[in-house]
């Protein structure tokens, strides 16, 4: 598909809008499952080889059976969780010409928002002389580099993955790409690590989050180009 394009943008006189025309015609007629599986396959490698770094390096958190049964367990994994869902929902749309990716910045607004006001009313309601401890916790030294370093595998498989389709802006796939895979890190760090603090979850996750959608955003022009 994608030297057929090319063949296309060769000829003299074609008009922008006649390639991208061609490249949503030839894009469309992909079957959606065939993509969605490539993509799925992709980020579920890349995860897997993420994971098993995190024990490799970090192992399960001592007390797991005990905080399957807490709260903030599940909203520190929830968290990541949905900025990944709507990640994926972004990566889709992007791959393909012309297409939005609206409802996909929609969830992740959802998401991160929700979890910061669940993080506001923990630092609000907390006892002043605890504030310090909900924002920096105590592995604010290695929690967000670790984030990202995990994230390598599978933001290299969700670029993979992006390449076998037909993006046109470069830097928001890209972008896309890279928080989709620094919240599939977090998700997995979260395994690992025993901070419960919100505050800490939504500053320093999240950090990890952006800051390796930054690099997919600064990647996706030299990778993503065809």
């Amino acid at each position: 598909m994608r030297d057929r394009v090319r063949f296309a943008a060769g000829q003299e006189g074609i008009s922008t809008d006649a390639l991208i025309d061609a490249l949503a015609g030839d894009i469309s007629s992909a079957p959606v499952p065939s993509v969605r599986r490539t993509l799925a396959v992709s980020f579920a490698a890349g995860s897997v080889i993420s994971a098993l770094a995190m024990l490799a390096l970090l192992g399960l958190r001592p007390d797991m059976a005990a905080a399957l049964f807490t709260a903030s367990f599940w909203i520190k994994l929830i968290f990541p969780l949905g900025l990944a869902v709507a990640g994926l929902m972004a990566v889709d749309r992007l791959g393909r010409p012309g297409a939005e990716a609206d409802r996909g910045y929609g969830v992740g607004i959802a998401v991160a928002g929700s979890m910061a006001l669940l993080a506001s009313v923990q630092l609000i309601t907390a006892p002043r002389d605890a504030i310090r401890s909900l924002l920096l916790g105590h592995t604010l030294d290695h929690c967000t580099a670790l984030i990202m370093l995990l994230a390598l595998p599978i933001l290299a498989a969700g670029m993979y993955a992006m390449r076998q389709m037909a993006p046109t802006r470069l830097r928001l796939a890209g972008a896309a790409v890279g928080v989709t895979a620094g919240a599939l890190s977090a998700s997995i760090y979260a395994i690992a690590c025993n901070e419960t603090a919100l505050p800490f979850v939504t500053l320093w996750y999240g950090a990890g989050i952006a800051l390796t959608g930054v690099l997919g955003a600064l990647l996706g022009p030299r990778l993503l180009r065809w």
